[in-house]
């Protein structure tokens, strides 16, 4: 995708410094794909801006997508979104583009695993620090993925609790 990162739910310790918050633009999503796949609430994850990536799982792990429509495939099967489903090593995962709304939220098991720069994992593109070398991801970049267990049974949030996102930005 043209603007993938990696995010957490921010950097706020270091306001008085002038370090902006970075973090999750919907923290709400981002809190809901990590507890999905059960990870703490905090756990960095792929931020997905209008359109997404395509993604080589190297491991076994449990994913959730959260936050704008924007619709994935594993291995070409469709997959709804705020649900897990298990991933492994091979698959091939395809986020196209938003539908409705404009940030989507990858989850996986442990979170991603990047530096902690100042508390948090997240990018600030401008400053060049957290996530990934402090830039969006590109075509090679291999994520690597915290400790955390396989959940024995997949996890959904039901409808009523799913934010309706607009199909204008």
């Amino acid at each position: 995708g043209p603007m993938t990162t990696v995010q957490d739910l921010g950097r706020s310790a270091f306001l008085d410094r002038g370090v902006p918050l970075s973090g999750a633009l919907d923290p709400f999503a981002c809190r809901v794909a990590n507890l999905l796949v059960g990870n703490h609430e905090g756990a960095a994850v792929l931020e997905i801006t209008v359109m997404g990536p395509t993604l080589e799982a190297l491991a076994p792990a449990d994913i959730a997508l959260t936050g704008a429509d924007m619709g994935m495939t594993i291995n070409q099967a469709l997959v709804r979104g705020w649900r897990t489903v298990r991933v492994n090593p091979g698959d091939i995962i395809r986020i196209p583009r938003a539908a409705q709304g404009c940030r989507a939220y990858l989850a996986v098991t442990g979170g991603i695993d990047v530096p902690l720069m100042m508390g948090s994992r997240s990018t600030f593109v401008r400053a060049k620090i957290g996530g990934v070398q402090g830039r969006g991801l590109i075509k090679g970049d291999i994520l690597h993925r915290g400790a955390g267990s396989l959940l024995s049974r997949p996890r959904e949030l039901t409808g009523e609790w799913i934010p309706q996102y607009a199909k204008e930005i």
